[in-house]
């Protein structure tokens, strides 16, 4: 069952309100705790609702554009708020592998909620909805599209366009995995160096097997005798070029033949079939059997000075020195063959260089770069627990059981409406797109309304008076 809520000014509010950021909010399910439960092995408490937010945010050039993401809200009636979390997904080059499809990763986003967190998962930019090609690994794109996707969410939750969601309470933290970890970083970063702090009260930061030392640990990495991944080399090509401008004209001046063709459909800006294992087992893993030879030589001979535009793109985009002041912990393991340890080690060192006594390098153990997934995030998701404020007592159910009680909800044929305030009311309905399909102008009492000829989705039965509005989610079946 399709159930869309599209962002329209005012609809559920007697006032107006102007949207900025967000342009629409879509359900996408529901899964209960006891599932999250039994796959996560932690102490989780809530159902989660999972939604697909598309928002308006800028590209990796600084031009507007729309991002999407998914947005996983706890389900309680006891808890007036929450905080919110952040999970940054991993690489992905296929534009549908995205948190906002409700893709594997999206559980993790999931689990968190359960947990008692409002939870946004960008897919960032050029990814989902967004146009274009993703600008892989660019770290004020990563941290632009998450801190455009809050104020997404919390100009949605001040529309009312996410019924169950209970107050964002402030609190902000920020997680993500390999790629994320890399998008976790930045994200932190951008916030402390604009001075953003009043916004997005960041708590606690913790990137997870992200190349923060992209001139560094990562290039060792890609430098080596042998890279398993060859894809993820030129996929920060194929970004930085767009973002740069200055890397190659045709991908020919830059990578040898055959493989300047093999990869021209995977980085085209509207690849949703061709994943990452199919480039990485079409390319050779030794580089110099990939890029050519006079720009593999230009590139190390510059490496002392970075002054070949390459090190410059990836110097710009290295995050793992600089000073922050709220707590940082950068999860690693050793046998990671993707993205190497050392780049949680250099980004510790750094840190300590420069005074900062909250940030830390935690090993998690020998396992590789998927082994690693499950230790890191559940240890994050305990820290993140210590740090976060206990959920205040709910006093919004209130609203509407005292003046409005609707059932059976779910409804296949006859919705009773019972009004329990006096006088004179409007009942308006909506359907999922913010349509009127219902209108009753006087109700009082006690009334039934016939659904049967409504289509199975999402409705919204708003009650108005002179002193308030209520609004109620009801499904057809």
């Amino acid at each position: 069952m399709n159930r869309i809520y599209i962002a329209f000014s005012s609809l559920f509010l007697q006032t107006t309100l102007f949207s900025q950021y967000i342009e629409s909010v879509t359900y996408i399910n529901t899964t209960p705790v006891v599932t999250l439960a039994s796959v996560a092995n932690l102490p989780l408490e809530y159902d989660v609702e999972t939604y697909k937010v598309v928002y308006n945010t800028v590209d990796g050039l600084g031009e507007p554009t729309i991002a999407s993401g998914a947005f996983c809200i706890p389900i309680s009636e006891d808890c007036s708020n929450f905080p919110m979390a952040v999970y940054e997904h991993g690489t992905s080059l296929r534009k549908v592998d995205v948190p906002s499809n409700d893709v594997q990763e999206t559980y993790i986003g999931k689990i968190f909620a359960a947990g008692g967190f409002n939870v946004v998962l960008p897919d960032y930019i050029g990814m989902g909805d967004s146009p274009g090609l993703h600008p892989y690994c660019h770290g004020n794109s990563e941290a632009t599209a998450t801190i455009d996707m809050i104020r997404a969410v919390r100009e949605a939750e001040s529309l009312g366009m996410i019924p169950g969601m209970t107050t964002d309470n402030g609190e902000l933290f920020l997680t993500g995995y390999s790629q994320g970890g890399h998008a976790a970083m930045a994200t932190h970063k951008y916030i402390e160096e604009n001075d953003m702090l009043a916004e997005f009260n960041v708590l606690a930061s913790a990137p997870c097997s992200g190349p923060y030392e992209i001139t560094g640990a990562m290039a060792d990495t890609i430098l080596a005798a042998s890279y398993s991944k060859p894809g993820y080399i030129v996929y920060m090509l194929s970004a930085y070029q767009s973002v740069y401008g200055n890397l190659y004209n045709e991908y020919s001046d830059i990578l040898r033949s055959p493989y300047d063709e093999i990869v021209v459909p995977y980085f085209n800006g509207n690849n949703t079939t061709l994943g990452m294992n199919s480039l990485n087992n079409q390319l050779p893993q030794i580089i110099q059997e990939l890029v050519v030879d006079s720009v593999l030589e230009n590139f190390l001979n510059s490496q002392a000075d970075f002054s070949h535009p390459l090190w410059q793109a990836m110097a710009d985009n290295d995050n793992h020195d600089w000073n922050p002041t709220r707590p940082i912990r950068m999860y690693y393991c050793t046998g990671d063959e993707q993205v190497s340890f050392q780049n949680a080690i250099a980004a510790d060192a750094a840190f300590e260089a420069n005074g900062i006594e909250n940030a830390e390098a935690v090993y998690m153990g020998d396992g590789n770069h998927n082994e690693c997934i499950l230790p890191s995030l559940t240890d994050v998701y305990y820290w993140f627990d210590t740090l976060r404020s206990p959920c205040q007592e709910s006093s919004l159910q209130h609203l509407k059981t005292e003046h409005l009680e609707l059932f059976p909800n779910p409804v296949s044929d006859e919705l009773q409406v019972m009004i329990k305030s006096p006088g004179k009311h409007e009942l308006h309905v909506r359907d999922g797109f913010g349509r009127k399909v219902y209108y009753l102008k006087e109700i009082s009492g006690k009334s039934s309304i016939s659904l049967f000829d409504f289509q199975s989705g999402v409705y919204f039965v708003e009650l108005r008076s002179k002193d308030h509005s209520v609004v109620q989610k009801i499904i057809k079946e």
